[in-house]
């Protein structure tokens, strides 16, 4: 009788969500600040590029090893469905279709060796095209505050860095076709094909104000025009009176 030869059950493979690592309210407030100005900033170009903008979670980039994982502060990758990624608690790059080309990461004191030393590599083997530090505090954990390099020929080029007449830097991202400018204490983004800064919160924040300041304007020109219309009315209803009043008088 002859033997049966199964194959062992497909064990399910668990990939965490993260990181774990705590932040101070500097590195929280620049990474927020730049994952929305740069989300909005793809929903309003509205094009065909399938962008989506992660923020702070783990990306797995060899199927069956979760130990393989790195998580950016901010990345940016083409070619996804950007929808379905929004349910997702991880960013598993074969099933995404396509790994992050920008990465960044947000200096603190437990992060800034690692960020260094360990983070370059990792995102080589990702396929990272741009990766960008940010020392939040404008100087004392990295110098100069904004670093970006660039991989060429299998190795991290240094992306240069101009200096800003207010002390800033500013520096140009091939992949997003975005300028990164260092503007103390933010990081503000400035669309190269537009001429024009990416919106961040507080700006948004501020068009939010100025709409509704507007409207509250509009809504008391509208009513004043209708004090003022109804003032007319009663007036003009007064003199028609007066009008009738006055032919329907006996002549002496």
């Amino acid at each position: 009788m002859g033997s049966m030869v199964t194959s062992p059950p497909e064990v399910e493979v668990y990939y965490p969500e993260g990181p774990q690592v705590p932040e101070g309210n500097l590195q929280t407030r620049r990474r927020m600040e730049l994952a929305i100005a740069l989300r909005h900033w793809f929903e309003r170009r509205g094009d065909d590029v399938g962008a989506w903008v992660c923020c702070d979670i783990n990306v797995y980039y060899k199927e069956g090893d979760p130990k393989v994982v790195v998580a950016p502060d901010v990345a940016v990758a083409f070619g996804v469905d950007a929808a379905a990624m929004e349910t997702e608690r991880t960013f598993r790059v074969w099933d995404a279709g396509a790994a992050p080309c920008f990465a960044l990461e947000i200096a603190s004191p437990k992060t800034v060796r690692t960020d260094l030393h360990v983070k370059p590599a990792k995102y080589a083997a990702l396929g990272v095209s741009e990766y960008w530090r940010l020392d939040p505090t404008g100087g004392e954990l990295l110098d100069p505050p904004l670093q970006g390099e660039r991989r060429e020929s299998g190795r991290w080029r240094p992306i240069d860095a101009a200096a800003e007449p207010d002390g800033g830097l500013r520096a140009r991202s091939d992949v997003l076709g975005l300028d990164l400018c260092w503007q103390p204490p933010k990081l503000r983004l400035w669309d190269v094909s537009e001429g024009a800064w990416l919106p961040d919160p507080d700006d948004l924040a501020a068009q939010v104000s100025a709409a509704e300041a507007w409207l509250a304007e509009e809504a008391s020109a509208r009513q004043a025009a209708e004090m003022r219309a109804s003032a007319a009315e009663a007036e003009l209803a007064e003199l028609r009176a007066r009008l009738r009043c006055t032919h329907g008088k006996p002549s002496e």
